[in-house]
């Protein structure tokens, strides 16, 4: 079993680099004399075929196409934070009897065995403390698993130094996601819901704490279908009609992924859900999902605690800003 911790240096960084089935987006933040600012970004199409269901298959042609984003966004940092994504790429809430936290990661790979796809050996895991509970009067540790499948992170890792970047830290994108979007420092249960192409990622966090992610097999690409995603370019409209099939059938993993997580965590209830990325703003999603899941929905911004440099155009920004939330979520690790 390899550990994050193991495989990847851990470091100051204010790049993150977000490839999608559709599209690439980096983000370059920095602590100022005023406070975090958003000085640079990048959106540009992924090249056809070359990543899909957020695996990477063609490591050369997309490292050529985040070259050329970054010398197009004129960001010059070599130092950045991936993210991964995927079917077999998650986190969630794991309980644990009370033990030292130097023990955590040791214990936490038997249940990781429990919950994992796929052997553990071939998994890269890490386990975090993040709270206690007292359950039928015995005290237990609330640990965060994060696990993905090392042939996915180092792929990753292979294509980023292609493109002439060091990678510093890989992040599951979910949670970068949720880190982007807890500066709102929301209350009570909220799901956050990442729209892409080719797959949808799911975030329930409680309490400002992940509780569960999971990515499912269905997207909006019909959405993104006339969604123009050039840097600084705005999002067409495209009727719910035209994608009425996609999202019925996201609808129902949503609900599904909602009962699981009810089951699982003490029926805590949906309070709010926030939408991000590229299908986040197409068409009627956001009403369209208010109306079926009987749950608010709003569109959720990675800028609300973050200042734009003053060279960005701020109506340009508000335009793609759902679309940056996991590229700005990871680039925020530095200030975490």
């Amino acid at each position: 079993m390899a550990s994050l911790g193991d495989i990847f240096q851990i470091g100051a960084v204010a790049l993150g680099v977000d490839v999608g089935t559709s599209a690439i987006k980096v983000a370059e933040v920095r602590r100022s004399g005023r406070g975090i600012e958003l000085v640079r970004y990048g959106i540009a199409a992924t090249p056809s075929g070359a990543v899909a269901n957020g695996i990477i298959l063609d490591r050369q042609t997309t490292a050529g196409a985040l070259a050329s984003l970054l010398r197009t966004s004129g960001i010059r940092r070599r130092r950045a934070v991936a993210s991964v994504t995927g079917p077999n790429v998650f986190a969630r809430i794991l309980r644990l009897p009370p033990i030292p936290e130097d023990e955590v990661k040791q214990a936490i790979r038997w249940e990781a065995e429990r919950h994992l796809p796929f052997p553990v050996e071939e998994a890269v895991l890490d386990a975090q403390v993040v709270g206690e509970v007292n359950e039928d009067g015995s005290r237990q540790l609330e640990v965060l698993l994060a696990a993905a499948p090392e042939a996915t992170a180092l792929t990753c890792i292979e294509m980023l130094e292609g493109a002439g970047l060091h990678v510093v830290a890989v992040e599951l994108s979910a949670l970068a996601m949720v880190r982007a979007l807890s500066l709102r420092g929301m209350p009570g249960t909220v799901a956050m819901v990442n729209l892409g192409a080719s797959t949808t990622e799911v975030a329930i966090v409680r309490g400002g704490v992940p509780q569960f992610t999971r990515t499912i097999a269905e997207g909006v690409g019909a959405l993104l279908q006339g969604v123009r995603v050039a840097s600084g370019g705005g999002e067409a409209a495209v009727p719910a009609a035209a994608f009425g099939d996609a999202l019925d059938a996201l609808t129902t993993q949503l609900r599904r992924s909602f009962d699981f997580y009810r089951a699982q965590y003490g029926g805590h209830q949906i309070d709010r859900i926030l939408l991000c990325g590229g299908g986040a703003r197409a068409g009627s999603v956001d009403r369209h999902l208010a109306l079926e899941m009987e749950i608010p929905v709003a569109v959720g911004s990675p800028l609300d605690g973050i200042l734009l440099g003053r060279r960005l155009d701020a109506d340009a920004v508000d335009r793609i800003a759902p679309q940056l939330v996991t590229a700005v979520g990871l680039a925020l690790r530095e200030f975490a």
